[in-house]
């Protein structure tokens, strides 16, 4: 299945089991079993993508307030560990995909941010993948695969097509594909800098890693 239909499918899921519910903004909020950020958010926000915002708000808190757990990983948050829900409006609107209603963040820098938090885990997955005895081939794979994925689901996000299509034909000029790199190509572009084949092996893990500074500038208040 192609990422951006994995994207609507679990998008759709959301909504479908979210309708009804909600969670209280600007309080409070103990996590309960099933809980995750990005379900937290749809509930607080009706937007999946906006966990950055109690990341933020939560992490904010625990400098006065030790009761507040510091979240340091995306992908860990721990039942019993008490978060902030701040009072955001967000920008977000819903957009159809064939006959499944999607809800989609509208500016470019909130994808921005929701893409640089599927980014920076990364580096944090990759440590439990050595603590799974994973081997270094494959988790240079998963690391690109993360990447990879990430950077198209951005993508289709996206309200401003003009913008994607010129970063597919970007890319498309650069490595013959409107979706970036290949696995192969980053491994051959690594190799000729003299490298060994399990240093670019962690070249990709490190690299799949990193944000740009660039397009993170522009979203600077």
């Amino acid at each position: 299945m192609k990422p951006f239909l994995k994207l609507i499918f679990l998008f759709s899921l959301q909504l479908s089991f979210y309708t009804g519910f909600s969670q209280t903004v600007n309080a409070s909020y103990v996590v309960q079993n099933g809980d995750w950020l990005s379900k937290i958010s749809q509930k607080a926000y009706g937007n999946p993508h906006l966990y950055y915002k109690i990341i933020e708000s939560t992490n904010e808190k625990h400098l006065v307030d030790k009761s507040f757990q510091k979240i340091t990983n995306v992908q860990k948050i721990r039942v019993g560990q008490k978060i902030w829900i701040p009072n955001y409006k967000s920008s977000s609107s819903t957009t159809k995909k064939g006959d499944v209603l999607v809800a989609v963040p509208i500016t470019d820098c909130e994808i921005r941010i929701w893409y640089n938090y599927q980014v920076v885990a990364i580096s944090e997955l990759n440590k439990n993948w050595i603590q799974q005895k994973i081997d270094l081939k494959t988790r240079a794979k998963k690391a690109y695969t993360l990447r990879h994925n990430a950077r198209v689901n951005a993508r289709f996000m996206m309200a401003d097509k003009a913008r994607v299509k010129e970063f597919q034909n970007r890319d498309l000029k650069k490595y013959g594909n409107p979706d970036g790199p290949t696995f192969e190509q980053l491994m051959e572009k690594c190799s000729k800098k003299g490298l060994s084949t399990a240093e670019c092996y962690q070249d990709v893990i490190t690299s799949s890693s990193r944000v740009s500074t660039v397009y993170n500038n522009e979203c600077k208040d």
